[in-house]
């Protein structure tokens, strides 16, 4: 999965750099359109969606290289997938506005703003106009491109956490923690409170122990030492006495 995911992750910033280029190229060109029908502003779903796509663009090519800072941005992921559902949300309302209910390209909206400066009507007249669709695609275009990419930041942030918990060393880096703080507890072998120190090749030390002042290591895992003359006394032979 480590190839696979660096794969899919390059996959889904390419996505994103695409989605975002596509929808503020068509909405500059709305901004122009507008701007030279002497209007003073777009309207304000509009700027907010063209803001989202520059933060869109910046992004993908940040953590386009699959590094670990890639994956761990998941978080990122997940505000701008929001931030995207926003903007469709804004943009599919605008096609509900009076009249003619949510078709994308007969409704009040679109034929008395997009279409009509998308065509540049207003050089005819007012709005209100048969714009015969003008700027349909364009329009569609801007839509199903900001659900997209609102998916692929979905996608991109399930990547991210998968990866972060599967490659990411974060079980064992919690595990060490743990274990670090259990050891500063004071977790002690003896009764002393000497911690347990490590011994050599096949000689585990056991804590150092006081003992009638005398501080003395014991080793357990060495032979005892057998004393000399272990036989009772009366069990040595008479003969051997001198």
């Amino acid at each position: 999965m480590g190839a696979t995911s660096r794969v899919l992750l390059v996959l889904c910033r390419l996505g994103e750099l695409v989605c975002g280029t596509v929808v503020l190229g068509l909405l500059g060109q709305a901004f122009t359109l507008i701007n030279n029908a002497g209007v003073l502003e777009p309207e304000g779903r509009l700027i907010y969606t063209a803001v989202v796509a520059c933060l869109t663009i910046l992004d993908s090519l940040i953590f386009i290289v699959p590094f670990a800072y890639s994956y761990w941005s998941f978080l990122l992921d997940f505000i701008l997938f929001v931030l995207w559902i926003v903007a469709f949300g804004l943009l599919e309302s605008a096609l509900q506005t009076k009249l003619t209910g949510i078709h994308t390209c007969s409704s009040f909206w679109f034929n008395n703003y997009w279409g009509y400066y998308w065509g540049r009507w207003y050089v005819r007249g007012k709005p209100g106009m048969d714009i015969n669709w003008t700027g349909c695609n364009a329009w569609r275009t801007v839509l199903a491109v900001s659900f997209i990419a609102s998916m692929i930041y979905l996608a991109n942030g399930f990547l991210g956490v998968y990866w972060t918990l599967e490659y990411g060393n974060i079980r064992t880096r919690f595990k060490g923690f743990f274990e670090r703080k259990r050891g500063l507890g004071g977790d002690t072998g003896g009764a002393s409170g000497h911690l347990i120190k490590e011994g050599g090749p096949g000689i585990t030390q056991t804590p150092v122990h006081h003992r009638n002042g005398v501080m003395r290591a014991g080793v357990n895992n060495a032979a005892p030492a057998t004393p000399v003359n272990t036989l009772p006394a009366d069990t040595v032979d008479p003969a051997a006495r001198v």
